[in-house]
């Protein structure tokens, strides 16, 4: 079984264990985001993930002190204006101007007493190679025995496919981070295709004695998680948290779900507060059914979605071989 449970370790401390799953917040969102986590902060806590990016550019940033560990992600993703912003919920905001001074500015400043997780720097209009990649990260994260340092990794050519062939060539390199980051588009064309790409990963990480979690930016969902957690994954985020409503292992539009839980009358800001709750506390039932998962190996734990993962797992265990 690939599924496993890991310790973040942060200068001898424990800080958190895997499977982590991350409740994201960004300015990309067309919700007023400093003002949600101003209200949730009294509700929440867990792993946090907000952007470089945002905290360079928000005057005043509420405190992240309910947060059990905090992401600060590399702002890659808020300053792209790419097509896919077209997603529900999701609106193209001014783009303002970003790179790696104004990226190690905004980390330099940010000192919130909450253990960190920092993510290498990346943006969109630039590609480099993997070697490039690793060693700017090492720049980037040279001295600071502060944090837990995450490599990211993106295709060497925009709107390419991970080169997993070159990863492994790299192994000895990558096993100086703390985290070794994807973004899940960039794992393969398919769900398959992903979840064979993680698992390789995971294998060739483990024959080197490289423990260190891989974390898939842009999965956090009741489908796409459990799945590649199968295949070897340890961290997951995304924004869908404040998009979608989780509900009974599906994923659904909320303005139609979140209306037969919470009633036809009730105001829709009010919805959209009861709902990103109600997903915090599916949330956490959910990390437990992966933790029960992964020590006892019995998909009748995911109920409704009990035959389709077992399937999916059995088609990875295929294209692996086994």
């Amino acid at each position: 079984m690939l599924a496993r449970k890991m310790k973040l370790m942060l200068n001898g401390d424990e800080i958190c264990s895997t499977p982590l799953l991350i409740k994201s917040f960004s300015s990309r969102i067309n919700l007023d985001i400093c003002g949600i986590i101003e209200i949730l902060g009294e509700y929440i806590s867990g792993p946090i993930l907000i952007s470089a990016y945002d905290l360079h550019y928000t005057k005043e940033f509420p405190s992240l002190e309910f947060a059990d560990i905090l992401f600060i992600d590399s702002g890659g993703y808020e300053c792209s204006l790419d097509d896919l912003i077209s997603e529900i919920g999701y609106y193209r905001p001014e783009s303002y101007d970003w790179n790696k001074n104004l990226h190690l500015t905004s980390l330099n400043k940010w000192d919130n007493g909450v253990p960190t997780a920092v993510i290498s720097y990346d943006h969109p209009s630039k590609r480099e190679k993997i070697e490039e990649q690793i060693e700017n990260a090492k720049k980037l994260f040279d001295g600071r025995d502060d944090i837990l340092k995450e490599l990211l990794i993106k295709a060497e050519d925009k709107n390419a496919i991970i080169d997993i062939d070159n990863i492994i060539k790299n192994m000895e390199a990558i096993s100086y981070f703390d985290i070794l980051g994807f973004t899940e588009k960039e794992l393969g064309n398919s769900i398959i295709e992903r979840m064979v790409t993680i698992a390789k990963l995971r294998k060739e990480m483990d024959k080197n004695g490289i423990e260190i979690p891989i974390h898939i930016f842009g999965s956090l969902d009741t489908i796409t998680t459990p799945l590649y957690y199968f295949s070897g994954a340890d961290i997951f985020d995304s924004l869908s948290w404040l998009r979608f409503t989780f509900y009974e292992g599906g994923t659904f539009y909320p303005e139609g779900i979140s209306s037969q839980i919470h009633g036809i009358r009730k105001n829709t800001s009010i919805i959209n507060i009861l709902n990103i709750i109600q997903n915090y506390k599916y949330l956490i039932e959910f990390k437990r059914d992966l933790e029960m998962f992964q020590n006892t190996g019995d998909f009748a734990i995911f109920k409704n979605n009990s035959e389709f993962f077992e399937n999916a797992y059995n088609e990875l265990q295929k294209e692996l071989g086994e």
